[in-house]
């Protein structure tokens, strides 16, 4: 179920962002050709800070509420929690190391550390449908010289197709909408081998 979902997401995404599968607005109309802009043009663009890991709770608690995000990509970059929050709503990406051009949508308040870039929008340009965009080609601009890097100059020179901001969240609501089922999903699946393991466990005592 979960692989199929995930499958059906790539699969969509691609036709989505080739101009193969549009959208249509309340009218019934379909949306604007996608216009073509340089992701300089659209954000301000900055980076996170650095940040001890040991200042980190590993579990969301009250005094530490805020999502911590770092360059690893287990658990979608999450690294731990934090007392302070550094951006809302943003887009963030990896600018060194082997996940260098990573590059995902972070929802509400958080901090990152000083290995993402930042990605700043307050007219509702940070959105899933951006941030999937951008990722789809920002591995091309990664130089692999040394230590992988896409520092924030480059990103800035990033041409993407760029749709009506209207058709931007709804693309975003789409594919969160698929990105919430499959997170049921897998809370189901962890669940019932949580299960299995203590059944399996107790089986012979």
């Amino acid at each position: 179920m979960i692989k199929d979902l995930i499958s059906y997401v790539n699969t969509i995404s691609k036709k989505i962002f080739s101009a193969q599968l549009s959208f249509k607005n309340e009218n019934g109309y379909v949306f604007p050709k996608w216009d073509s802009k340089e992701v300089g043009e659209i954000f301000k663009i900055t980076r996170g800070n650095v940040l001890a890991m040991n200042l980190l709770s590993n579990e969301r608690n009250k005094e530490k509420p805020f999502p911590v995000y770092s360059s690893q990509t287990k658990n979608k970059g999450l690294a731990g929690y934090h007392s302070d929050f550094l951006f809302e709503n943003a887009i963030t990406w990896t600018t060194d190391g082997a996940n260098a051009g990573d590059v995902n949508y972070r929802i509400g308040k958080f901090y990152c550390t000083n290995v993402c870039g930042v990605l700043l929008s307050k007219d509702g340009y940070a959105n899933v449908c951006i941030s999937e965009l951008i990722n789809s080609v920002s591995k091309k601009y990664v130089s692999y010289v040394g230590n992988p890097k896409l520092m924030n100059g480059i990103m800035a020179k990033i041409k993407i197709p760029f749709p009506s901001l209207e058709e931007q969240h709804k693309i975003a609501d789409f594919l969160l909408s698929i990105d919430a089922k499959i997170e049921i999903e897998t809370s189901i699946l962890q669940q019932l081998e949580r299960q299995k393991t203590y059944f399996l466990a107790n089986l012979f005592i």
